[in-house]
């Protein structure tokens, strides 16, 4: 044998040595061994090891079998309901109940029995309905088992911050109370008036105001008419109308301007007759002679 084989051959002597004195000192404490050749009844049902029917083997490391009819070991009726749950009772959490288990556990409300475990469901009231800026409410319930309450509340002059409902959650949305503004000019007691409507929050709630407001006096000849102030057309004549023996004075407005006028000569034998018909002003060309009297003076046929 050369040196070569000879190195390999004490080497590998050396590795079989450290492998077998590792096992030794190992094997004093041993590992644990599988429930089925422990000497153990480890479920309790009096027996041991491969005289345990859940025992399939020495490798098998589970005394219990579910399906043998003994709730044993680690069974419950969530895991093995075979073994662990009689005819009539219900599982809940892994502990068996003979009718329903919220009636056991006596549901305080406003718990529910729900799939045999008393359950506060999620909820949502709102006391103005929904949406409502011009109410006040209240938004109140349940979340994951949690009570809370919501009132709607002004969140500036001007804007709520409203709570309500969809289903059974809770929302929350601001909401303008409006935007202020100016009506329409109307009349009254003879002057012009605009209503200034004006929109706030106050107390969670939005609501409004109404202030009449005065834009004109009307004066003098003025009347309010249609939300302005106007001077009418109109016309007055001091001898009453058609009255050629005496010299009158028509006056009055014409699309808001004022006018006046005297019956006068035109020459000594014809006159100029203002008169009125109704609210306008008119005249007429008269020849004095078609009266008695022959001539004109002082706007009068004499």
């Amino acid at each position: 044998m050369d040196k070569k084989a000879r190195i390999a051959l004490i080497t590998a002597l050396v590795l079989v040595a450290i492998l077998v004195i590792s096992l030794a000192v190992a094997k004093p404490g041993g590992r644990a061994k599988k429930e089925c050749m422990d000497g153990i009844d480890n479920d309790g049902d009096g027996d041991i090891d491969l005289a345990d029917a859940g025992c399939d083997n020495k490798q098998d490391n589970d005394e219990s079998n579910c399906g043998d009819d003994v709730c044993e070991g680690e069974e419950d009726c969530d895991n093995c309901a075979a073994d662990c749950l009689d005819i009539g009772q219900v599982c809940c959490n892994g502990t068996a109940y003979t009718g329903d288990c919220c009636d056991d556990n006596d549901c305080t409300p406003p718990a529910t029995c729900i799939s045999h475990v008393c359950t506060i469901e999620d909820s949502c009231s709102d006391t103005d309905g929904g949406i409502v800026i011009g109410t006040f409410g209240t938004t109140s319930g349940y979340l994951n088992e949690v009570p809370y309450s919501n009132d709607d509340y002004c969140v500036d002059a001007g804007n709520v911050m409203e709570y309500y409902c969809t289903g059974d959650y809770e929302y929350s949305t601001q909401e303008s109370c409006g935007t202020d503004f100016y009506g329409s000019n109307y009349c009254d007691s003879g002057d012009v008036y605009r209503d200034f409507t004006d929109y706030f929050c106050s107390s969670g709630v939005c609501d409004s105001s109404v202030t009449p407001e005065l834009v004109e006096d009307c004066t003098g000849a003025e009347v309010c008419l249609d939300g302005e102030c106007v001077i009418p057309d109109s016309c007055s004549d001091t001898d009453g109308g058609w009255d050629t023996l005496t010299q009158g004075t028509a006056s009055g407005y014409l699309s808001e301007t004022y006018y006046e006028d005297t019956d006068y000569c035109i020459d000594s034998t014809n006159l100029r007759e203002y008169y009125c018909i109704g609210d306008y002003e008119y005249y007429s060309d008269w020849d004095c002679s078609m009266n008695i009297t022959t001539s004109c003076n002082n706007g009068a046929c004499v």
